[in-house]
């Protein structure tokens, strides 16, 4: 990817409020990034070059190389996360070295050490083996320790039904006020069974742990000495084979030929609610977009 040398994506406009910092706010988003000049005492030398890797509205990753050649990862984050504080709390081997270097009002800002490895993605890995190292880095995420936060409990089955309820009704309000359009009621309803089907309310009440929430293949890199997964922005308490199934989809493999039905049902449903959710709360002139999707993801799930 091009390098973008200084602010790549800031507009020259200070942001006062935080301190004593003074920030450059996203082109396009609610997003605030340091300065070279902040950032520089942070990596320990002059800031040569920023790359923008990723972004959307709620976030924003930067490579960050210095003029001694050093290079970390920026990452700028609003609303929903619980990265700041996973970090603080989780040990394991794991986890690439970060830290937190602003938070306040909903605004985070992290800095972890660059990883100079491919990502699973990238390997050409066969069915069995990616099957093999998702297995493994599954248990791994089980062992991690610490107070570890996440993002949504679903333990019981009590606490699905919950968050199916808050979804359908955040559909059936966007629905209402021709937010979506590709949707209908009857749409509404085919969830709803698919939710509460057998298989799904299996999968809640089978082998409850931490996931990862989003182990798709460009979040894991292989190591010599093992594994490391980025971004846990989003973990949650449930059934720890969707994170098998994330994963296998990601790298472009048959999740139902590893995984029970109803972790597949349970995963594509978390789907249907993080879209929801954006277009309810986070991201609400994005509802176009996220129609079609939850409509594509329906059609998967009949």
């Amino acid at each position: 990817m091009p390098g973008i040398h200084v602010r790549p994506c800031g507009q020259e406009v200070c942001f006062r409020g935080i301190g004593n910092s003074c920030m450059n706010r996203h082109r396009h988003f609610n997003l605030w990034l340091h300065s070279d000049e902040e950032l520089a005492p942070l990596v320990g030398g002059d800031i040569v070059e920023r790359a923008t890797l990723h972004e959307w509205p709620l976030s924003c990753v930067q490579q960050v190389t210095t003029s001694g050649g050093r290079r970390f990862i920026y990452k700028t984050q609003f609303g929903p996360t619980v990265e700041s504080e996973f970090y603080a709390s989780a040990r394991s081997s794991l986890l690439v070295a970060g830290r937190t270097i602003y938070e306040s009002s909903g605004y985070v800002c992290m800095l972890f050490d660059f990883i100079e490895a491919s990502s699973i993605k990238d390997l050409n890995l066969s069915e069995e083996e990616a099957v093999r190292i998702g297995r493994a880095v599954v248990e791994r995420i089980g062992e991690i320790t610490g107070e570890l936060p996440y993002f949504v409990d679903l333990r019981t089955q009590e606490r699905w039904e919950a968050l199916v309820g808050a979804t359908l009704n955040g559909l059936r309000r966007l629905i209402d006020q021709g937010e979506f359009s590709l949707l209908g009621e009857a749409a509404v309803r085919d969830l709803e069974r698919w939710a509460f089907s057998e298989p799904a309310l299996s999968a809640i009440r089978t082998d409850p742990g931490y996931v990862h929430g989003d182990l798709a293949g460009d979040n894991l890199f292989v190591l010599a000495d093992g594994y490391r997964v980025i971004d846990w922005q989003f973990p949650r308490l449930g059934p720890t084979d969707v994170d098998l199934a994330t994963l296998v989809e990601s790298l472009g493999f048959d999740p139902l030929q590893h995984v029970d039905e109803g972790v597949v049902q349970v995963m594509c449903f978390l789907r249907v609610h993080w879209l929801t959710q954006c277009a309810v709360r986070w991201i609400r002139d994005g509802a176009a977009g996220y129609d079609g999707q939850i409509a594509q993801l329906v059609s998967r799930m009949l």
